[in-house]
């Protein structure tokens, strides 16, 4: 059958559409949103990868068979592939390793490869104003209509955009660099992590600001207290990692977990009074607990660290 992508749209027939990586009205659905109605069969980690089992699947025309339309309500490297691969099956499976990879770095924020962090930062970059190598077309656009351009150019240039990152140095060559720099500097003893098995919880001290992908990649964990000293004390940010947001065949190693009366006891020890520590909440992809400051931004604590430490791990100890 011939089938085709649309951008996300009420008015979509749901009995002749797909919706893959989001959820959105009552179509058909492969996707690890939270809420999805994805078959059994097709269940995997990212949605790339069920959009895989898809296309290995013999059975997979039975239950495309009403499907003309493939859509999504959001953009990113795991929905533009999973799009890509069920409209592409049989190329898509000659690609998989790539996809599986690419889809990774992109949701998960996991140094899978270079050339597949850096084309996750290369996708990316498609939809940013500044710097997209079609944004003065999607300047002249909505929201919803950049999104559905931005797709459009993509899909048009896959597979070959999978081998010609290098081509497109200048959207992911900074962001790379740093990555790579924050690793470094954990490798280097730049930064020091400590395990705690029974809170399912990772703490990293750092002399610098690192980037996440290091940090959490760095960690055994997927709940990281990230401790960045400063002049005056240490900003904190406890975080669950973006994973264990979705729903996946993988547990992820360590649950997410209210953070709010974690927030109440901080609050009730915080000597620097100008600011309040605040969970962002569990239904935030961040799911963050920190002492924000004007900007948003962690201020400095006057707790020290060794307190703050063993009050997060007596907290999470168990759960």
């Amino acid at each position: 059958m011939n089938r085709r992508f649309e951008f996300f749209r009420e008015d979509l027939d749901p009995a002749a559409t797909l919706v893959v990586d989001g959820v959105a009205g009552e179509a058909l659905n492969l996707s690890h949103w939270p809420g999805n109605r994805t078959p059994q069969r097709y269940r995997a980690d990212t949605t790339t990868e069920m959009a895989l089992h898809l296309a290995a699947d013999p059975r997979r025309e039975a239950f495309l068979e009403p499907v003309g339309i493939v859509s999504n309500n959001h953009f990113d490297t795991d929905g533009l592939l999973s799009v890509w691969a069920v409209l592409n099956p049989d190329e898509a499976l000659r690609h998989r390793r790539f996809l599986v990879d690419a889809a990774r770095a992109g949701d998960f924020g996991t140094f899978t490869s270079p050339d597949a962090v850096k084309f996750d930062l290369m996708v990316t970059a498609f939809e940013d104003l500044r710097r997209s190598p079609i944004a003065t077309l999607l300047a002249a656009n909505g929201e919803e209509e950049r999104t559905r351009l931005v797709y459009e150019e993509l899909l048009g240039r896959l597979p070959g955009l999978f081998y010609q990152v290098d081509a497109h140095r200048r959207l992911w060559e900074d962001e790379f660099e740093s990555i790579v720099h924050s690793f470094q500097r954990v490798r280097e003893g730049g930064a020091r992590i400590r395990e705690h098995p029974a809170s399912h919880l990772s703490v990293l001290e750092t002399e610098e600001e690192l980037e996440k992908m290091a940090r959490f990649d760095s960690c055994r964990f997927h709940r990281v207290l990230t401790a960045t000293r400063d002049g005056r004390g240490f900003r904190f940010q406890l975080e669950h990692h973006i994973f264990s947001w979705f729903d996946t065949v993988t547990p992820p190693k360590g649950a997410r977990t209210d953070f709010a009366p974690l927030a109440r006891e901080l609050n009730t020890l915080e000597p620097n009074r100008e600011w309040r520590w605040t969970y962002t909440g569990n239904q935030d992809l961040e799911a963050k607990l920190f002492l924000p400051d004007g900007d948003g931004d962690p201020a400095v604590s006057g707790l020290p660290l060794e307190r703050v430490e063993s009050l997060v791990s007596e907290a999470l100890r168990g759960r």
